[in-house]
């Protein structure tokens, strides 16, 4: 598969909810909702994310479903982060490799088509607390 080379994108914040650093190392350190099925646009919001918390972020291995193209390197703040595709990977499921060593796991929630704008929950059911 040809490599794609037109991966740059603004990085946007993503919706991400990451696990307390505190107490023992979790299974799955979040969870993250991306807004499209292009892996260039998610991901270096994301990664910058993933950043600030483990230090930087030098690989991505993502299903091989779902994405409606699939980018081997996305740029992220002047740099490259490469980006593995595996047939064997759950959809739901994201490891980022840290430059340090280790890794995180993510938990995807893969984008069901629907702009956040579009969502109807009236007031009465929205949590407050």
């Amino acid at each position: 598969m040809a490599r794609s080379t037109d991966t740059r994108s603004p990085a946007t914040a993503p919706r991400l909810w990451l696990e307390s650093s505190t107490g023992s190392r979790p299974v799955v350190h979040g969870c993250w909702w991306p807004r499209s099925t292009d892996p260039a646009a998610e991901l270096p919001g994301l990664v910058l994310a993933l950043d600030d918390r483990f230090g930087p972020i030098v690989r991505l291995r993502l299903s091989a479903a779902g994405w409606s193209r699939r980018p081997h390197d996305v740029e992220v703040d002047g740099r490259m982060v490469s980006v593995g595709y595996f047939s064997g990977q759950s959809t739901g499921l994201l490891t980022a490799s840290c430059a340090a060593g280790g890794s995180i796991a993510v938990r995807v929630v893969p984008w069901a088509g629907v702009l956040e704008e579009d969502w109807d929950v009236p007031e009465s059911r929205i949590a407050t607390s």
